[in-house]
């Protein structure tokens, strides 16, 4: 009997092979493709958290500069005085203001645009900078300027008074754009006294300058809130 199982003992052991080179190398393949797998998930997260940050701070530089130009544009026109001036269609004559206060005025590339405004509220706007955005590059990377200072009539091409209100080592604005083709008149009298009724749409093409792919368009019409009455003739 000690034999028999002596025997069945060693046939038993003799069975119980380890795993073959072919059955190691499948195991070995299969752990690399599961890891593969998992790093190219993880990354792929990642990335997709890195380009959604990087959209949301482009958004919101470009909502900022909207929502700055929109606030500015609407009070364009503004004068103190206008108060005074309710059912006046000669109001600019009468103040002495028809060579400030006029219609928005955009330059023929229409990615720029200027107005008077009396932001102080003395009722002098001599004085007072002249209201206007524009487009322009520093370095080659566009940007979006505001006029911050100067009194006399705005120049687009102008290098003084103008100060960028994006930042170029952040954001790369690939067109800026401006039209009034919305704007119209309507008659107020038999007399043919007019009244014109402005609305501006913006129009921004950004894109981040440390990645070119992300990109974003915004645009915005405004209505200015200070219209233009003319006398007819």
């Amino acid at each position: 009997r000690t034999s028999s199982a002596t025997a069945r003992k060693f046939s038993s052991m003799k069975n119980q092979r380890g795993l073959g080179m072919l059955e190691m190398m499948i195991s070995m393949a299969l752990s690399l493709l599961a890891v593969t797998t998992m790093v190219v998930l993880m990354a792929n997260t990642l990335g997709s958290g890195a380009t959604t940050i990087q959209m949301s701070r482009l958004s919101q530089v470009l909502r900022a500069s909207m929502q700055l130009m929109s606030r500015d544009l609407r009070r364009a026109n503004f004068h103190s005085s206008f108060l005074n001036c309710f059912a006046n269609v000669d109001c600019r004559d009468d103040l002495n203001i028809a060579a400030y206060v006029d219609t928005i005025h955009i330059n023929d590339a229409g990615n720029c645009f200027w107005y008077w405004l009396d932001r102080d509220g003395n009722a002098d706007l001599s004085d007072d900078p002249v209201g206007g955005f524009r487009f322009s590059t520093i370095n080659g990377v566009g940007v979006i300027q505001m006029r911050t200072s100067g009194n006399a009539a705005a120049n687009c091409d102008d290098y003084a008074g103008w100060e960028p209100i994006t930042d170029p080592n952040t954001v790369d604005i690939i067109s800026f754009n401006v039209s009034n083709s919305e704007s119209y008149t309507e008659t107020l009298s038999a007399a043919g006294d007019v009244q014109t009724v402005e609305k501006i749409r913006l129009n921004i093409n950004g894109r981040m300058a440390s990645n070119p792919s992300i990109q974003r368009e915004l645009q915005d019409l405004i209505l200015i809130r200070n219209d233009v009455q003319t006398a007819g003739s």
